[in-house]
């Protein structure tokens, strides 16, 4: 269970990244440096996270994993629709690199964290536990960039791509539910509390995904016509 769940948030958080660099190229231009910057910003932050990760957050690995998981369910599903209403109300160039390049840092730190969490939950006495879940969140890594490029964007755009990823994130972090019994008998109520808002998020997402191409309607006319 653990390396599923390794794997679906390494190829969630690779996506992610690929939609703002995507984002990025096409609100400011020249992709290559978007993507190279986008991606070296990514890997330093994840190695911020995983340092940050020690602790009262390993000690409470499965309440602190549930509540990244909401964090990035919500970054990363709305983050392209965060960045279109930030261009379309006409901010400086910069500023607008700003708050996007600061998006994928949180996004970066908060995977980071996920790792050193998966390896607590799995069990750090269990041998080969951490390599093969770096392991297996780097091959999710991967998936995600081949699917990104020869599914999400071409065939379904930034803003379904988004909705859908962030689904998979939620359901995540739903079947977090399965490490309950790993929650001290104190946290057990509000992780129960924190896994309605993550199926709540679930729900929200799966309408949203539904009507995708409503809402990316909506959001390219208020664009275009701000």
């Amino acid at each position: 269970m653990i390396y599923a769940f390794s794997f679906l948030l390494g190829f969630c958080s690779m996506v992610y990244e690929l939609l703002l660099g995507q984002s990025l190229s096409a609100f400011l231009g020249n992709t290559v440096l978007r993507y190279s910057v986008t991606i070296g910003l990514y890997m330093l932050s994840m190695g911020i996270g995983a340092l940050l990760a020690e602790g009262r957050w390993l000690k409470h690995a499965a309440a602190t994993l549930l509540k990244i998981e909401i964090l990035l369910t919500v970054a990363g599903g709305f983050s392209v629709i965060f960045l279109l209403i930030l261009n379309s109300v006409g901010i400086p160039d910069w500023l607008f690199s700003v708050f996007a390049h600061l998006l994928i840092v949180l996004i970066g730190v908060l995977t980071g964290f996920e790792i050193p969490l998966l390896i607590e939950l799995r069990g750090p006495e269990v041998e080969g536990s951490e390599r093969a879940v770096l392991g297996v969140d780097y091959l999710g890594a991967f998936c995600g960039t081949v699917a990104f490029a020869f599914v999400f964007y071409p065939l379904f755009g930034l803003i379904p791509s988004a909705f859908f990823v962030a689904l998979i994130n939620a359901f995540v972090g739903v079947c977090l539910y399965t490490q309950r019994f790993k929650v001290h008998e104190s946290g057990r109520r509000s992780y129960t509390t924190l896994l309605w808002v993550q199926a709540g998020l679930f729900v929200v997402l799966a309408v949203l995904l539904q009507n995708a191409n409503r809402v990316t309607e909506l959001f390219l006319r208020y664009y275009l016509g701000s």
